[in-house]
């Protein structure tokens, strides 16, 4: 798979968030960016198919919905 470079400007306080995350999960910083932003294509796509995007304790309901995608 040919792969492409871009270029991230984030705010300090994010970096550090994104660095520990990344040290936690015994990951890089590259890889964590590349699944948020998988994550964040998913959520437009069923968007796009009138579904939800959020977070549950159970299966059946949806505790928190993820708005402004």
């Amino acid at each position: 798979m040919k792969q492409v470079r871009k270029q991230l400007i984030i705010p300090e306080e994010m970096d550090r968030n994104l660095t520990q995350i990344a040290l936690d999960s015994g990951t890089t910083a590259s890889e964590i960016v590349r699944k948020a932003l998988t994550l964040y294509m998913v959520a437009v796509e069923k968007k796009r198919e009138g579904m939800k995007f959020g977070f549950a304790k159970q299966a059946d309901r949806l505790d928190t919905e993820v708005i402004g995608l």
